[in-house]
């Protein structure tokens, strides 16, 4: 599905996708449907074109994404994300303020900025009716699909740190629909609090048993990494196949090394998180452990279910309150 620029001299006109005509602005930006924007890879992007991703376009009505976001191509293998963040008091529904909504996740990404220096806070402005937040981030990768993930990715790690601050009632983990879900609103922001650094969700897609790989300082001043398998529901020690996938997965968790994007090195895990937003049922922590014939890798493991999870959300929220 190739795209074409129109031209008007040196100024873009208009972009076509897949038989679509997309006009441009004079500032040569533009409103696109993520789902024509997925199978196209960043070389194809012009450097000088701003892509605000939408979710779809209807009658010339722009329904936006729930991530809201520009795409600017630094290069064929980055772009710089811009995240638009804003809303207006008359339509928030919340159970907490708006205004503390707003200022919390502000104060959110400015922690990230200082502590992971994977986005930049740009500005924040309250003018007594709209809210404005914006903030970017560089991410790398050859296709537009990866960027738009990754940018996904991101926009609901910070709703989800944010929601978990406040103790608010958006992302409890029942409120969670999917593994995915549960992963990115609820585990991945809970991981970071607790002092995990390195975060790297693989999108669904297990890295040899790995859903989930970050690491943590030890006392030697060393990276000590770990991994994370992810299960949404109960696990049963009555269902042999359940109990027999995460053996199979933690073996080849800590069997299979991965490739750190922050230390550019290949690295091997030393502990292994199950992690559950149900709870293990039927004795299946002691079926795995069982099963498991190698004390080094039964030793390595932590289980964590949703009460686990609960009660370490409960002592995060008190720091906020």
């Amino acid at each position: 599905m190739p795209i074409k620029y129109v031209m008007n001299g040196k100024y873009l006109e208009s972009v076509i996708i897949n038989d679509q005509v997309f006009q441009a602005d004079d500032e040569n930006e533009i409103t696109i449907p993520k789902s024509l924007l997925k199978d196209l890879k960043l070389s194809e992007i012009r450097k000088d074109v701003l892509i605000h991703v939408c979710e779809s376009i209807q009658d010339g009505c722009v329904f936006l994404d729930t991530c809201p976001c520009q795409i600017e191509k630094i290069d064929n293998k980055s772009a710089k994300i811009f995240f638009d963040d804003n809303g207006r008091r008359k339509y928030w529904n919340g159970n907490i303020g708006f205004k503390k909504y707003m200022e919390t996740k502000r104060d959110i990404i400015k922690e990230r900025e200082k502590e992971l220096n994977d986005i930049k806070f740009i500005d924040y402005d309250d003018d007594d009716d709209n809210i404005f937040l914006n903030y970017s981030s560089i991410i790398q990768d050859t296709c537009l699909n990866g960027i738009i993930q990754n940018a996904e990715q991101l926009y609901n790690e910070i709703e989800g740190a944010t929601d978990l601050a406040l103790g608010s009632p958006f992302k409890k983990i029942s409120d969670t629909k999917s593994e995915s879900d549960f992963t990115i609103g609820v585990l991945i922001p809970l991981l970071r609090k607790l002092g995990f650094t390195n975060v790297k969700y693989n999108h669904g897609k297990t890295e040899y048993g790995k859903d989930i790989v970050l690491a943590r300082k030890t006392e030697f001043d060393d990276l000590e990494f770990f991994g994370v398998q992810v299960k949404y529901g109960d696990v049963s020690g009555a269902a042999n196949s359940d109990i027999d996938e995460l053996i199979s997965q933690a073996d080849d968790a800590f069997k299979m090394p991965f490739y750190d994007i922050y230390t550019r090195t290949k690295q091997r895990i030393s502990k292994l998180i199950i992690a559950i937003s149900g709870h293990f049922t039927t004795n299946a922590v002691e079926k795995i452990c069982e099963k498991i014939e190698s004390h080094s890798l039964k030793n390595n493991l932590i289980f964590i279910d949703e009460d686990k999870i609960n009660s370490l959300s409960e002592k995060i929220k008190n720091k906020y309150m």
